[in-house]
């Protein structure tokens, strides 16, 4: 493999992923960080939140499969984030 050049890595996020991590950070601030502190002292499960999350589509197996087979590999990592 003499002359070739090493493969080049980096973490900068595409379009598309920069994107979609503005749509998750928005979801977040808008619908789950008001409703967090009444479910967690609740200790159940915010269905009501899922279900809206559900209702944009983030919360699909559509959304999470499509994140899983992201080129970079950093979908998922970044939807979780």
């Amino acid at each position: 493999m003499s002359g070739d050049s090493p493969a080049s890595f980096s973490l900068e996020l595409s379009p598309d992923l920069r994107e979609m991590r503005d749509w998750v950070h928005d979801f977040a601030v808008r619908v789950i960080r008001p409703a967090a502190p009444e479910w967690d002292e609740r200790e159940e499960t915010p269905w009501p939140v899922l279900e809206e999350a559900a209702k944009i589509g983030l919360y699909s197996l559509d959304f999470f499969g499509r994140q899983w087979l992201e080129p970079s590999g950093l979908g998922t990592a970044v939807a979780f984030e």
